[in-house]
């Protein structure tokens, strides 16, 4: 089975340049429009994924309630939420960079009473060991609707990038998709493309 990874519109918070926000940051009307239009993008390429997993913060939500129809059943998983910023979620990235400039040089440093992006890394190559790979030998699409760590977890996990000291190596834009087909051939992943509204 194929794997389409899908991230979330411009929010509120990536419009203001925000850290990573709260589970309640909601798309902004560029993000709902750019989430129409990725839609009919999916279309034109044929894409008609199922199942469909969505992280369930509000801004993954968003986007996926206007990529497919409401008879679309949507499997929402924790596991692809983005990276928990406790106490810093409000704070400007810019901001967090210059009070903690070595903070991204390792991974498993956890923010105040949040988590870390190995914490996220974790439960997110838990989901691709229970959800994905599973299902490699199964014809069809299958998607996620999630956040930048997430997808770039993915994408490192499953083209054998190192995550422990490479994290991210993988920056995708809001409103953007990412197939990656499944080579029975080769016994892996290929990543056959990739693009954004």
């Amino acid at each position: 089975m194929d794997l389409l990874l899908i991230r979330h519109g411009q929010s509120n918070a990536n419009a203001k340049g925000l850290l990573i926000s709260t589970d309640q940051d909601e798309l902004t009307e560029l993000g709902k429009r750019q989430s129409t239009e990725l839609a009919a993008t999916l279309a034109k390429f044929g894409y008609s994924p199922s199942p469909i997993f969505c992280s369930p913060w509000m801004r993954a939500r968003q986007t996926a309630e206007r990529l497919f129809d409401d008879a679309t059943r949507l499997t929402f998983d924790s596991r692809l939420a983005e990276t928990h910023p406790g106490k810093y979620g409000t704070w400007l990235e810019a901001d967090f960079n210059r009070a903690f400039p070595d903070f991204n040089k390792v991974i498993a440093n956890r923010y105040e009473d949040g988590e870390s992006h190995l914490d996220m890394a974790d439960r997110v190559r838990e989901w691709i060991d229970t959800e994905v790979l599973p299902r490699t030998g199964q014809p069809g699409l299958m998607a996620a609707v999630a956040h930048g760590g997430p997808i770039s977890v993915v994408l490192q996990h499953l083209l054998n990038v190192p995550i422990e000291t490479h994290y991210p190596s993988f920056t995708v834009p809001n409103a953007s998709f990412t197939y990656l087909k499944w080579r029975t051939d080769l016994g892996r992943y290929c990543l056959e493309r990739a693009g954004q509204v």
